[in-house]
């Protein structure tokens, strides 16, 4: 009797080993605000590019028209022709919040006439600050996106990395190779706590297998910690995948809103969950 319980729950066990080893564990990693914003010289934005490079992961990145200028255009062509993706981030990071739709229009019309040269297929936008509006208001921005063939870039893993990176840029120049050995682990601990709270996401809408979305951005923090973000992810059996992958492997991709600075503002800091899904 003994023995035929012990076989029982040897079954379950190798069952619920099955199960898990069968789920897909499938991640899209995007990357906003290209070009590197507040730097000249390109040398973290080609860090950036070869850490994906060097780890054979796909990427779509989305750029802020009017940061593009004659010195970084060639490093956004190195992204493009690189097999990476390019989308439109509008021309300069516009809050649909704090404009009409007339306005953000503009924003995307004149980013796509500046972007057009690099800009991938299929195309894709990434709301700034993920501010989709509300009413009338989002669906003429919608209904203007799609009549320009292009689809919306959800998220659903935000790595507030903007929260880390605020730190990083607040300790002295000289100081920060040895600070961010100690932030390094926090922010990566961050990532993989969101990653498993968009897991159960996906399990409570019974899409177990819907591939996830990473939301990073072109910071000096990221420049550095790329590698390990990568590394992250493997090591816990993740494949990665094109955005266009990732958006096919569900019905509806997660749509959330979240609250984050302009490029280079000040904020105060704050952990608290910002994520609000539709």
């Amino acid at each position: 009797m003994l023995k035929k319980h012990a076989l029982l729950v040897l079954l379950l066990l190798t069952a619920m080993t099955n199960i898990g080893f069968s789920q897909k564990r499938e991640l899209a990693l995007t990357i906003d605000d290209l070009p590197f914003v507040g730097e000249s010289k390109n040398f973290h934005l080609n860090m950036i590019i070869n850490a994906i490079k060097g780890n054979e992961v796909p990427a779509t990145g989305f750029i802020i028209a009017r940061e593009v200028t004659a010195q970084n255009l060639p490093v956004l062509r190195k992204f493009h022709d690189a097999g990476l993706g390019l989308g439109n981030h509008t021309l300069s990071h516009a809050n649909l919040n704090k404009m009409g739709p007339e306005a953000y229009i503009h924003e995307i019309d004149a980013a796509d006439k500046i972007l057009s040269p690099v800009l991938t297929e299929p195309k894709y936008f990434r709301y700034p600050y993920l501010v989709m509006g509300v009413g009338q208001k989002k669906d003429k921005v919608m209904q203007y996106l799609l009549s320009k063939n292009y689809q919306v870039a959800p998220i659903s893993i935000d790595s507030k990395d903007f929260i880390f990176n605020q730190l990083l840029l607040s300790v002295p120049q000289n100081e920060r190779r040895n600070f961010l050995n100690v932030l390094k682990p926090c922010y990566l601990d961050f990532i993989w706590q969101q990653t498993l709270k968009a897991e159960e996401h996906n399990r409570s809408a019974r899409k177990p297998d819907q591939a996830q979305i990473l939301l990073i951005h072109a910071n000096l923090l990221n420049a550095y910690v790329l590698p390990d973000i990568i590394n992250l992810y493997k090591q816990n059996g993740f494949t990665f995948v094109t955005l266009e992958s990732a958006l096919k492997n569900g019905e509806e991709a997660p749509r959330p809103q979240t609250t984050q600075p302009k490029p280079n503002e000040t904020i105060s800091i704050s952990t608290d969950p910002l994520m609000a899904w539709d």
